[in-house]
C-alpha cells in the first residue's frame, strides 16, 4: 500500500495553547500506527499497513522536523515562508495488486522540493488557514525502478483549529504531475498488455483533487507523556490525466488511519 508518511507525522504532533508558549527543541519517542488504503491511487485493491513509527520533532533555526514533515528554512516572515521540504511514501506489498500482475514492482519514494507558504490569518489567531505550495522531485528508492520518477505539484489549503483538547486540521487542495510520475503509475507498455489489460502511456497534468481531517491530542498517562492522532482522507481521480489507464479500477480513493505515540524525551 502506498502510504504518505507525511500523514503519520500529521497524527502524531499532538498541539495545545501550553505547545505555542513553551517548545521543546528536541522531542523523541516511539509509537504504532495503522493506516488502511489502496496500494495506488485508482486501485481497488486494499490493505492494512501495521507499523511502529519513530517520533522525532525538532525546532531548529534553519532545520525543522515537525507536524508539516522535514523543511528547511530558506526565508521567513510574519505571512511568507520560502521552505525546502521533503516527505516519504511506502509503496506495501505492491507486487501483490492484481491489476499490475506481471508488472514492474512499485517502490517507495521520497519527495523533495521547494515549498511557499503563505499565511491568510494574523500571526496569533485561534484558527489558522495556511495557503501551501509545494513542488517536489520524487525519487523511488525501492521497487523495480528506482531512481528519478517525475515532479509533483500540489497546491492545497491547510485550516487549523482548537476542539476542546483536541486539534482539529483539514486540508483541502489539488494535485498535478509531470509525464513521468504518471508513466511510473499508470502506463501499460505493450510488453505487459493482456486480454484485460490494454496498452497505455501516461500524459502529465491534473492528478486529483483532495481532502484530509485529521485531530490529535497530547496525552498524559501517569508520568507518561503520550500523543493520539487520526485521520482521513478522500482524493477523486475523475477527469485526471491517466483516469483512462485500465490500472484504474476506481476514481473514488480512501485512506485512513491512527497513531498513538510515547514521547521518551
Amino acid at each position: 500500500m502506498r502510504v504518505p508518511i507525511i500523514l503519520a507525522l500529521s497524527l502524531m504532533c499532538g498541539y495545545s495553547a501550553a505547545d505555542e508558549v513553551i517548545e521543546k527543541k528536541w522531542e523523541l519517542g516511539l509509537g504504532i500506527g495503522d493506516i488502511y488504503g489502496p496500494d495506488y491511487r485508482g486501485s481497488d485493491e486494499y490493505r492494512n499497513y501495521i507499523a511502529p513509527i519513530p517520533y522525532v520533532i525538532y525546532r531548529g533555526k534553519y532545520i525543522q522536523s515537525d507536524r508539516d514533515g522535514l523543511r528547511g528554512n530558506v526565508f521567513k516572515s510574519d505571512r511568507y515562508e520560502f521552505t525546502f521540504s521533503a516527505t516519504a511514501t511506502i509503496s506495501q506489498k505492491a507486487d501483490e495488486n492484481k491489476a499490475r500482475e506481471s508488472m514492474p514492482e512499485l517502490g517507495s519514494t521520497v519527495e523533495m522540493g521547494p515549498a511557499l507558504n503563505i499565511k491568510l490569518t494574523e500571526q496569533n489567531a485561534t484558527n489558522s488557514l495556511l495557503l501551501q505550495i509545494p513542488i517536489r522531485a520524487v525519487i523511488a528508492v525501492t521497487g523495480s525502478e528506482r531512481g528519478y520518477s517525475g515532479l509533483v505539484f500540489e497546491p492545497q489549503l491547510m485550516f487549523r483549529r482548537p476542539l476542546k483538547n483536541w486539534e482539529y486540521t483539514q486540508r483541502l487542495g489539488l494535485s498535478f504531475a509531470n509525464r513521468e510520475y504518471h508513466d511510473y503509475y499508470y502506463s501499460v507498455d505493450q510488453e505487459f498488455v493482456t486480454p484485460e489489460r490494454n496498452f497505455f502511456d501516461a500524459d502529465g497534468g491534473y492528478s486529483s483533487v483532495f481532502t484530509q481531517v485529521a485531530i490529535s491530542r497530547a496525552l498524559q498517562i501517569g508520568n507518561e507523556e503520550t500523543k493520539l492522532g487520526f485521520f482521513l482522507r478522500y482524493e477523486n481521480i475523475g477527469h485526471t490525466a491517466f483516469v483512462d489507464s485500465p490500472l484504474v479500477k476506481t476514481e473514488n480513493v480512501w485512506r485512513g488511519g491512527f497513531a498513538f505515540i510515547w514521547v521518551i524525551k
